[in-house]
Protein backbone atom coordinates (compact mmCIF):
# COMPACT_ATOMS: atom_id res chain seq x y z
CA UNK A 1 0.00 0.00 0.00
CA UNK A 2 1.03 3.65 -0.42
CA UNK A 3 1.89 5.81 2.01
CA UNK A 4 -0.87 9.01 2.66
CA UNK A 5 0.71 11.97 2.28
CA UNK A 6 0.54 15.33 0.63
CA UNK A 7 3.35 15.11 -1.44
CA UNK A 8 2.73 11.23 -3.70
CA UNK A 9 5.28 11.79 -6.03
CA UNK A 10 7.99 12.11 -3.30
CA UNK A 11 6.49 10.45 -0.10
CA UNK A 12 4.35 7.92 -1.53
CA UNK A 13 6.72 4.65 -0.91
CA UNK A 14 10.05 4.71 1.28
CA UNK A 15 12.08 2.89 -1.30
CA UNK A 16 11.87 1.55 -4.61
CA UNK A 17 11.17 -2.18 -4.53
CA UNK A 18 13.31 -3.89 -7.17
CA UNK A 19 15.10 -2.55 -10.60
CA UNK A 20 12.94 -4.78 -12.90
CA UNK A 21 9.73 -6.24 -11.61
CA UNK A 22 8.77 -9.77 -11.85
CA UNK A 23 8.70 -13.61 -10.64
CA UNK A 24 11.80 -15.38 -9.18
CA UNK A 25 12.52 -18.96 -9.71
CA UNK A 26 14.88 -21.83 -8.23
CA UNK A 27 17.31 -22.89 -10.14
CA UNK A 28 17.82 -26.41 -11.02
CA UNK A 29 20.78 -28.74 -10.34
CA UNK A 30 24.02 -27.33 -11.78
CA UNK A 31 24.74 -31.45 -13.37
CA UNK A 32 21.51 -31.39 -15.23
CA UNK A 33 21.92 -27.77 -16.74
CA UNK A 34 23.64 -29.06 -20.13
CA UNK A 35 20.59 -31.85 -20.92
CA UNK A 36 17.99 -29.68 -19.97
CA UNK A 37 19.69 -26.40 -21.68
CA UNK A 38 19.72 -28.72 -25.13
CA UNK A 39 16.05 -30.08 -24.63
CA UNK A 40 14.83 -26.69 -24.54
CA UNK A 41 16.21 -25.26 -27.48
CA UNK A 42 14.80 -28.17 -29.60
CA UNK A 43 11.53 -27.66 -27.70
CA UNK A 44 8.23 -25.38 -28.54
CA UNK A 45 9.67 -21.92 -28.31
CA UNK A 46 8.12 -18.57 -30.77
CA UNK A 47 9.23 -15.33 -31.92
CA UNK A 48 12.34 -14.03 -29.89
CA UNK A 49 15.08 -11.72 -29.12
CA UNK A 50 18.82 -12.58 -29.39
CA UNK A 51 21.03 -10.57 -26.74
CA UNK A 52 25.14 -10.38 -27.24
CA UNK A 53 27.33 -9.27 -23.93
CA UNK A 54 30.52 -7.58 -25.05
CA UNK A 55 32.20 -7.47 -22.04
CA UNK A 56 34.78 -4.81 -22.70
CA UNK A 57 34.84 -1.22 -22.00
CA UNK A 58 37.70 1.48 -21.79
CA UNK A 59 37.16 2.78 -18.28
CA UNK A 60 35.04 2.15 -15.39
CA UNK A 61 32.86 5.33 -14.88
CA UNK A 62 32.05 5.74 -11.35
CA UNK A 63 28.24 5.30 -11.08
CA UNK A 64 28.29 1.88 -12.99
CA UNK A 65 27.66 -1.16 -11.69
CA UNK A 66 28.88 -3.18 -14.26
CA UNK A 67 32.55 -3.96 -14.79
CA UNK A 68 34.55 -4.48 -18.43
CA UNK A 69 37.22 -5.77 -18.92
CA UNK A 70 39.62 -3.21 -20.48
CA UNK A 71 40.14 -4.17 -24.36
CA UNK A 72 42.68 -5.88 -26.42
CA UNK A 73 42.52 -6.06 -30.06
CA UNK A 74 43.28 -9.92 -29.90
CA UNK A 75 41.05 -10.37 -27.37
CA UNK A 76 38.05 -8.85 -28.65
CA UNK A 77 38.79 -10.54 -32.14
CA UNK A 78 38.87 -13.81 -30.12
CA UNK A 79 35.85 -13.25 -28.45
CA UNK A 80 33.69 -12.03 -31.85
CA UNK A 81 35.16 -15.37 -32.83
CA UNK A 82 33.63 -17.45 -30.12
CA UNK A 83 30.38 -15.16 -30.56
CA UNK A 84 30.17 -16.30 -34.10
CA UNK A 85 30.86 -20.11 -32.92
CA UNK A 86 28.22 -19.96 -30.51
CA UNK A 87 26.12 -18.28 -33.11
CA UNK A 88 26.26 -21.63 -35.27
CA UNK A 89 25.82 -23.94 -32.56
CA UNK A 90 22.15 -22.57 -31.64
CA UNK A 91 21.38 -22.48 -35.37
CA UNK A 92 21.85 -26.42 -35.26
CA UNK A 93 18.75 -26.94 -32.76
CA UNK A 94 15.34 -25.68 -33.56
CA UNK A 95 15.19 -22.85 -31.36
CA UNK A 96 17.22 -20.75 -34.16
CA UNK A 97 14.06 -20.94 -36.88
CA UNK A 98 11.81 -18.93 -34.94
CA UNK A 99 11.94 -15.39 -36.10
CA UNK A 100 13.95 -13.10 -34.50
CA UNK A 101 12.01 -9.58 -33.81
CA UNK A 102 15.38 -7.51 -32.23
CA UNK A 103 18.62 -7.88 -31.73
CA UNK A 104 20.58 -6.17 -28.79
CA UNK A 105 24.54 -6.05 -28.17
CA UNK A 106 25.24 -4.84 -25.03
CA UNK A 107 27.79 -4.62 -21.91
CA UNK A 108 30.03 -3.69 -21.16
CA UNK A 109 30.76 -1.42 -24.35
CA UNK A 110 30.05 -3.45 -27.61
CA UNK A 111 31.18 -0.63 -30.04
CA UNK A 112 34.89 -1.62 -28.50
CA UNK A 113 34.81 -4.35 -31.08
CA UNK A 114 36.46 -3.50 -34.72
CA UNK A 115 33.28 -2.68 -37.22
CA UNK A 116 35.34 -6.05 -39.14
CA UNK A 117 34.83 -8.23 -36.04
CA UNK A 118 31.24 -6.99 -35.41
CA UNK A 119 30.33 -7.60 -39.35
CA UNK A 120 31.97 -11.35 -38.88
CA UNK A 121 29.29 -11.12 -36.20
CA UNK A 122 25.96 -10.05 -37.88
CA UNK A 123 27.04 -12.25 -41.14
CA UNK A 124 26.97 -15.29 -38.89
CA UNK A 125 23.72 -14.24 -37.54
CA UNK A 126 22.20 -13.78 -40.27
CA UNK A 127 23.07 -17.58 -41.47
CA UNK A 128 22.40 -19.41 -38.52
CA UNK A 129 18.79 -17.32 -37.24
CA UNK A 130 15.69 -16.40 -38.96
CA UNK A 131 15.57 -12.77 -38.67
CA UNK A 132 12.29 -11.04 -39.13
CA UNK A 133 12.44 -8.61 -42.53
CA UNK A 134 12.16 -5.00 -39.63
CA UNK A 135 14.32 -7.04 -37.34
CA UNK A 136 15.10 -4.26 -34.68
CA UNK A 137 19.25 -4.49 -34.53
CA UNK A 138 20.75 -2.53 -31.78
CA UNK A 139 24.29 -1.75 -31.31
CA UNK A 140 25.14 -0.26 -27.67
CA UNK A 141 27.74 2.50 -26.84
CA UNK A 142 29.74 5.08 -25.73
CA UNK A 143 29.76 7.90 -28.56
CA UNK A 144 34.01 8.46 -28.78
CA UNK A 145 33.97 5.14 -30.60
CA UNK A 146 31.40 6.09 -33.41
CA UNK A 147 33.90 8.36 -35.51
CA UNK A 148 33.05 8.99 -38.80
CA UNK A 149 34.91 5.90 -40.25
CA UNK A 150 33.88 3.57 -37.46
CA UNK A 151 30.08 4.47 -37.74
CA UNK A 152 29.93 3.70 -41.51
CA UNK A 153 32.02 0.59 -40.33
CA UNK A 154 28.97 0.01 -37.60
CA UNK A 155 26.73 0.91 -40.97
CA UNK A 156 27.94 -2.04 -43.32
CA UNK A 157 27.67 -4.08 -40.36
CA UNK A 158 24.01 -4.11 -40.59
CA UNK A 159 23.25 -2.26 -37.57
CA UNK A 160 20.20 0.06 -37.66
CA UNK A 161 19.47 1.08 -34.19
CA UNK A 162 22.10 2.57 -32.31
CA UNK A 163 21.89 3.38 -28.30
CA UNK A 164 24.51 5.72 -26.60
CA UNK A 165 25.45 6.04 -22.78
CA UNK A 166 25.56 10.26 -22.88
CA UNK A 167 24.35 10.21 -19.45
CA UNK A 168 25.03 13.89 -19.15
CA UNK A 169 25.78 16.40 -21.87
CA UNK A 170 27.36 18.68 -18.36
CA UNK A 171 30.99 19.07 -18.94
CA UNK A 172 31.51 19.39 -14.97
CA UNK A 173 29.10 16.14 -14.35
CA UNK A 174 30.55 14.24 -16.61
CA UNK A 175 34.21 14.42 -15.96
CA UNK A 176 32.77 14.27 -12.02
CA UNK A 177 32.14 10.63 -13.38
CA UNK A 178 34.95 9.62 -14.86
CA UNK A 179 33.32 10.37 -18.75
CA UNK A 180 36.09 11.25 -21.17
CA UNK A 181 34.56 13.56 -23.61
CA UNK A 182 33.27 16.88 -22.99
CA UNK A 183 29.82 18.71 -24.10
CA UNK A 184 31.19 20.28 -27.43
CA UNK A 185 32.93 16.93 -28.57
CA UNK A 186 29.55 15.04 -27.46
CA UNK A 187 27.31 17.35 -29.97
CA UNK A 188 29.46 17.45 -32.38
CA UNK A 189 29.94 13.35 -32.27
CA UNK A 190 26.02 12.70 -31.69
CA UNK A 191 25.12 15.77 -35.27
CA UNK A 192 26.78 13.95 -37.13
CA UNK A 193 25.69 10.19 -36.54
CA UNK A 194 22.11 11.44 -36.79
CA UNK A 195 22.99 13.32 -40.39
CA UNK A 196 24.02 10.25 -41.36
CA UNK A 197 19.97 9.17 -41.51
CA UNK A 198 20.86 5.37 -41.66
CA UNK A 199 19.86 4.27 -38.29
CA UNK A 200 17.87 5.38 -35.19
CA UNK A 201 20.10 7.27 -32.89
CA UNK A 202 19.02 6.72 -29.31
CA UNK A 203 20.88 7.99 -26.00
CA UNK A 204 20.63 7.31 -22.20
CA UNK A 205 20.48 10.38 -19.41
CA UNK A 206 20.58 9.76 -15.83
CA UNK A 207 19.09 12.43 -13.16
CA UNK A 208 20.32 12.47 -9.78
CA UNK A 209 23.62 12.82 -10.51
CA UNK A 210 26.03 13.98 -7.93
CA UNK A 211 25.42 17.77 -8.36
CA UNK A 212 23.01 18.05 -11.06
CA UNK A 213 19.89 20.38 -10.42
CA UNK A 214 16.81 19.95 -12.10
CA UNK A 215 17.08 22.11 -14.64
CA UNK A 216 20.37 20.90 -15.36
CA UNK A 217 18.45 17.67 -16.19
CA UNK A 218 15.87 20.40 -18.28
CA UNK A 219 19.10 21.23 -20.21
CA UNK A 220 20.08 17.78 -21.01
CA UNK A 221 16.74 17.11 -22.71
CA UNK A 222 16.60 20.32 -24.54
CA UNK A 223 20.25 19.52 -26.12
CA UNK A 224 18.84 16.13 -27.25
CA UNK A 225 16.42 17.76 -28.78
CA UNK A 226 18.38 19.77 -30.74
CA UNK A 227 20.61 17.61 -31.62
CA UNK A 228 18.19 15.76 -33.58
CA UNK A 229 18.32 12.31 -31.60
CA UNK A 230 15.09 9.79 -32.36
CA UNK A 231 14.50 8.80 -28.96
CA UNK A 232 15.48 8.53 -25.37
CA UNK A 233 16.05 6.84 -21.88
CA UNK A 234 15.51 8.77 -18.80
CA UNK A 235 16.83 6.72 -16.00
CA UNK A 236 16.72 7.35 -12.26
CA UNK A 237 20.49 7.31 -10.59
CA UNK A 238 20.80 3.75 -8.82
CA UNK A 239 23.68 3.88 -6.16
CA UNK A 240 24.17 0.71 -4.28
CA UNK A 241 25.49 0.76 -0.94
CA UNK A 242 29.63 0.33 -0.97
CA UNK A 243 30.07 0.98 -4.79
CA UNK A 244 32.79 3.12 -5.78
CA UNK A 245 30.01 6.06 -6.06
CA UNK A 246 28.76 5.89 -2.52
CA UNK A 247 32.01 5.60 -0.82
CA UNK A 248 32.74 8.91 -2.91
CA UNK A 249 29.87 10.58 -1.85
CA UNK A 250 30.00 9.67 2.07
CA UNK A 251 34.12 10.40 1.76
CA UNK A 252 33.57 13.84 0.61
CA UNK A 253 34.76 13.26 -2.54
CA UNK A 254 31.41 13.63 -4.72
CA UNK A 255 27.81 16.36 -4.07
CA UNK A 256 25.70 14.94 -1.73
CA UNK A 257 22.98 12.96 -4.39
CA UNK A 258 19.17 14.13 -4.46
CA UNK A 259 17.28 11.80 -1.91
CA UNK A 260 14.54 9.71 -3.40
CA UNK A 261 12.00 11.87 -2.19
CA UNK A 262 13.46 14.58 -4.95
CA UNK A 263 13.95 12.17 -7.62
CA UNK A 264 10.68 12.39 -8.78
CA UNK A 265 11.09 15.99 -9.16
CA UNK A 266 12.80 15.62 -12.14
CA UNK A 267 10.84 12.70 -13.63
CA UNK A 268 8.17 15.21 -13.36
CA UNK A 269 9.79 17.78 -15.21
CA UNK A 270 11.74 15.60 -17.82
CA UNK A 271 7.98 14.09 -18.36
CA UNK A 272 6.41 17.83 -18.77
CA UNK A 273 9.24 18.57 -21.35
CA UNK A 274 9.12 15.88 -23.67
CA UNK A 275 5.10 15.52 -23.87
CA UNK A 276 4.54 19.12 -24.09
CA UNK A 277 7.14 18.88 -26.70
CA UNK A 278 4.85 16.02 -28.29
CA UNK A 279 7.35 12.82 -27.82
CA UNK A 280 5.85 9.77 -27.43
CA UNK A 281 6.13 7.98 -24.39
CA UNK A 282 6.96 4.28 -24.81
CA UNK A 283 8.18 2.99 -21.36
CA UNK A 284 7.98 4.38 -18.13
CA UNK A 285 11.48 5.41 -19.16
CA UNK A 286 11.33 5.46 -22.76
CA UNK A 287 10.12 8.31 -25.17
CA UNK A 288 10.20 8.29 -29.01
CA UNK A 289 10.88 11.75 -30.72
CA UNK A 290 10.36 10.66 -34.01
CA UNK A 291 8.23 7.23 -35.31
CA UNK A 292 11.39 4.95 -36.65
CA UNK A 293 11.91 4.48 -33.12
CA UNK A 294 10.29 1.07 -31.92
CA UNK A 295 12.12 0.52 -28.56
CA UNK A 296 11.32 -3.20 -29.46
CA UNK A 297 14.12 -5.12 -27.15
CA UNK A 298 13.80 -3.23 -23.73
CA UNK A 299 10.20 -4.33 -23.09
CA UNK A 300 10.82 -7.53 -24.32
CA UNK A 301 13.16 -8.41 -21.81
CA UNK A 302 11.33 -6.71 -19.13
CA UNK A 303 8.69 -9.12 -19.54
CA UNK A 304 11.04 -11.86 -20.25
CA UNK A 305 10.24 -13.22 -23.54
CA UNK A 306 12.00 -15.33 -25.60
CA UNK A 307 15.52 -14.29 -25.51
CA UNK A 308 18.46 -15.98 -26.72
CA UNK A 309 21.81 -14.57 -25.10
CA UNK A 310 24.93 -15.01 -26.38
CA UNK A 311 28.58 -14.47 -24.35
CA UNK A 312 30.48 -14.26 -21.20
CA UNK A 313 28.09 -12.66 -18.38
CA UNK A 314 25.23 -12.95 -20.27
CA UNK A 315 21.52 -14.13 -19.53
CA UNK A 316 18.18 -14.68 -21.15
CA UNK A 317 15.04 -16.36 -21.11
CA UNK A 318 13.37 -19.06 -23.35
CA UNK A 319 9.83 -20.77 -23.08
CA UNK A 320 9.19 -19.34 -19.65
CA UNK A 321 12.82 -20.54 -18.46
CA UNK A 322 15.59 -18.18 -17.37
CA UNK A 323 19.52 -18.84 -18.08
CA UNK A 324 22.49 -17.32 -17.09
CA UNK A 325 26.44 -17.42 -17.65
CA UNK A 326 29.31 -16.34 -15.77
CA UNK A 327 31.22 -13.47 -16.87
CA UNK A 328 34.36 -15.58 -16.90
CA UNK A 329 36.03 -14.80 -20.03
CA UNK A 330 39.05 -17.02 -19.90
CA UNK A 331 36.39 -19.95 -19.44
CA UNK A 332 33.87 -18.65 -21.93
CA UNK A 333 36.55 -19.18 -24.55
CA UNK A 334 38.21 -22.18 -23.74
CA UNK A 335 35.02 -23.71 -23.70
CA UNK A 336 33.96 -22.02 -27.17
CA UNK A 337 36.98 -24.27 -28.14
CA UNK A 338 35.50 -27.46 -27.54
CA UNK A 339 31.96 -26.33 -28.58
CA UNK A 340 30.18 -26.29 -24.95
CA UNK A 341 27.62 -22.94 -24.73
CA UNK A 342 25.33 -24.50 -22.03
CA UNK A 343 24.77 -21.63 -19.34
CA UNK A 344 26.17 -22.04 -15.80
CA UNK A 345 22.25 -21.75 -14.40
CA UNK A 346 18.68 -22.72 -15.73
CA UNK A 347 15.84 -21.72 -13.19
CA UNK A 348 12.26 -22.27 -14.26
CA UNK A 349 10.20 -22.67 -15.62
CA UNK A 350 7.03 -21.06 -13.15
CA UNK A 351 3.65 -20.71 -13.47
CA UNK A 352 3.05 -17.67 -12.15
CA UNK A 353 5.51 -16.49 -15.38
CA UNK A 354 2.46 -15.87 -17.11
CA UNK A 355 0.84 -13.55 -15.23
CA UNK A 356 3.74 -11.35 -14.75
CA UNK A 357 4.62 -11.13 -18.74
CA UNK A 358 1.12 -10.10 -18.63
CA UNK A 359 1.37 -7.52 -16.40
CA UNK A 360 4.51 -5.92 -16.58
CA UNK A 361 4.18 -5.73 -20.69
CA UNK A 362 1.24 -3.39 -19.68
CA UNK A 363 2.17 -1.92 -17.00
CA UNK A 364 5.77 -0.56 -18.82
CA UNK A 365 3.16 1.35 -20.90
CA UNK A 366 1.39 2.83 -17.88
CA UNK A 367 -1.84 0.99 -18.14
CA UNK A 368 -3.30 -2.22 -17.11
CA UNK A 369 -6.25 -3.94 -17.94
CA UNK A 370 -7.24 -5.70 -14.70
CA UNK A 371 -10.67 -6.89 -16.02
CA UNK A 372 -9.09 -8.80 -18.28
CA UNK A 373 -6.58 -9.99 -15.17
CA UNK A 374 -9.12 -10.78 -13.13
CA UNK A 375 -11.18 -13.12 -15.67
CA UNK A 376 -8.00 -14.77 -17.91
CA UNK A 377 -6.06 -15.68 -14.41
CA UNK A 378 -8.78 -16.29 -12.06
CA UNK A 379 -7.65 -13.73 -9.71
CA UNK A 380 -9.86 -13.24 -6.81
CA UNK A 381 -10.50 -9.04 -7.66
CA UNK A 382 -11.06 -7.63 -4.11
CA UNK A 383 -7.27 -7.60 -3.12
CA UNK A 384 -6.48 -5.73 -5.97
CA UNK A 385 -9.83 -3.30 -5.69
CA UNK A 386 -8.11 -2.49 -2.53
CA UNK A 387 -4.74 -1.86 -3.62
CA UNK A 388 -6.44 0.13 -6.30
CA UNK A 389 -8.47 2.05 -4.38
CA UNK A 390 -5.54 3.46 -2.21
CA UNK A 391 -3.22 4.13 -5.37
CA UNK A 392 -6.16 6.01 -6.08
CA UNK A 393 -6.25 7.85 -2.89
CA UNK A 394 -2.56 8.95 -3.31
CA UNK A 395 -3.41 10.11 -6.75
CA UNK A 396 -1.06 7.31 -8.42
CA UNK A 397 -3.55 5.50 -11.02
CA UNK A 398 -7.14 6.41 -12.33
CA UNK A 399 -9.55 3.92 -12.45
CA UNK A 400 -12.45 2.31 -14.01
CA UNK A 401 -14.32 -0.94 -14.27
CA UNK A 402 -11.46 -2.07 -16.77
CA UNK A 403 -8.82 -0.06 -16.52
CA UNK A 404 -5.90 1.25 -14.52
CA UNK A 405 -3.72 4.54 -15.89
CA UNK A 406 -1.22 5.39 -13.64
CA UNK A 407 -0.57 9.43 -13.17
CA UNK A 408 2.69 11.11 -13.65
CA UNK A 409 3.38 9.92 -10.19
CA UNK A 410 2.35 6.18 -10.56
CA UNK A 411 4.77 6.27 -13.68
CA UNK A 412 7.70 7.54 -11.46
CA UNK A 413 6.82 4.73 -8.70
CA UNK A 414 6.27 2.04 -11.61
CA UNK A 415 8.32 -0.78 -10.46
CA UNK A 416 6.55 -0.83 -7.00
CA UNK A 417 3.32 -0.40 -8.44
CA UNK A 418 4.10 -3.53 -11.46
CA UNK A 419 5.55 -5.58 -8.78
CA UNK A 420 2.52 -5.11 -5.82
CA UNK A 421 0.10 -5.83 -8.82
CA UNK A 422 1.88 -9.11 -9.68
CA UNK A 423 1.99 -10.45 -5.84
CA UNK A 424 -1.47 -9.63 -5.09
CA UNK A 425 -2.34 -11.57 -8.47
CA UNK A 426 -0.02 -14.11 -7.83
CA UNK A 427 -0.94 -14.85 -4.38
CA UNK A 428 -4.83 -14.20 -4.82
CA UNK A 429 -5.20 -16.97 -7.39
CA UNK A 430 -9.02 -18.29 -6.62
CA UNK A 431 -9.57 -22.26 -6.13
CA UNK A 432 -11.12 -23.68 -9.37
Amino acid sequence: MAKESGDPLGQAFDRKFTIHAGVMAESIAPEAVDEAYRGLLNGPGGPMALYIHIPFCHNHCLYCGFCGRPPQEDLCSSYALALSAEAAWLGSHSAAKNPVRTIYLGGGTPTVLSPKDLMRLMDSLHRHFNLANDCEITLEGRLHDFTPERAQGFLAAGFNRFSIGVQSFNTEIRQRLGRLSDRAVVIKLLENLVATQMADVIIDLIYGLPGQSVDDFVEDLRTAESVGVDGLDTYQLNVFPGSRLSRAVEEGRMPALAPLSGQGRYYRRASEYLLGRKWRQLSLSHFARTHRERNIYNPWAKRKANCLALGAGAGGFYSGWSFYRAPKLEKYLENATRGYFSPDALSGPLWSNEISAFIVEQMEQGFLNYRRLVDQFNVNPEPLKALLKNWHENDLVGFDEEWLTMTLNGRFWGVNLTQAVIDTAVNNIKEN
